[in-house]
């Protein structure tokens, strides 16, 4: 997997603004090559419809099957990952693929992946994002629902899912009908000018 033009730990804050509050991550990806689709649909300039500077989401494709993803935030910072669209039991999920380029430094971060569920493309790109809060309260009850790791990070507490694919797989399906489980829609329009030609 490439990841020339992949910056890792800047796209997860980011993102987590974005999506309000932290987000889950995992070790693993949450796909298998077989469950990756490409949906044209996706590929253009998406922007937040009353708040269009606040958020600008950029999908170009990158090969076959992947997308490139450009994030960029009101302040002009800009994110960019490798995303690839995936299907499980009849629903589209992103992931998202975050890895540090920079070499330098004593410790390297790990290249963690994060979720986002596709409800649907057209005429808006509507997504949700796994609950941070209800996966923490879930483990605190019930440490085995799903191989994971605390990361203290600073004086905060960071849970990392370490879960394999298949594991990370039986998970989602268990909790898609879980209201709690997932975040808030957040609604993105494509912009016009950004449309590309497919």
């Amino acid at each position: 997997m490439k990841t020339d033009r992949i910056i890792g730990t800047v796209a997860l804050t980011g993102l987590a603004l974005a999506l309000t509050g932290c987000i889950v991550t995992s070790v693993y990806p949450f796909y298998f090559e077989e469950d990756v689709a490409f949906e044209p649909a996706l590929l253009g300039d998406w922007t937040k419809g009353q708040a269009p500077r606040e958020e600008h989401w950029k999908f170009e494709r990158a090969g076959e099957t992947a997308y490139l993803l450009t994030y960029t935030t009101g302040s002009d910072k800009s994110s960019v990952m490798q995303a690839r669209l995936f299907k499980l039991r009849g629903q589209s999920f992103l992931d998202l693929f975050a890895s540090e380029r920079s070499d330098d430094g004593l410790f390297p971060t790990i290249p963690s992946h994060l979720l986002l569920r596709v409800l649907q493309t057209g005429p808006t790109l509507s997504m949700n994002a796994l609950n941070y809060d209800w996966l923490g309260k879930l483990l605190e009850k019930n440490p085995k629902a799903i191989r994971h790791h605390v990361v203290e990070v600073g004086r905060d507490k960071r849970l990392v899912l370490t879960a394999d694919t298949a594991e990370l797989q039986r998970f989602l399906v268990k909790h898609l009908k879980t209201q709690a489980a997932w975040k808030d829609d957040s609604e993105l329009q494509l912009s016009p000018a950004g449309s590309p030609s497919r």
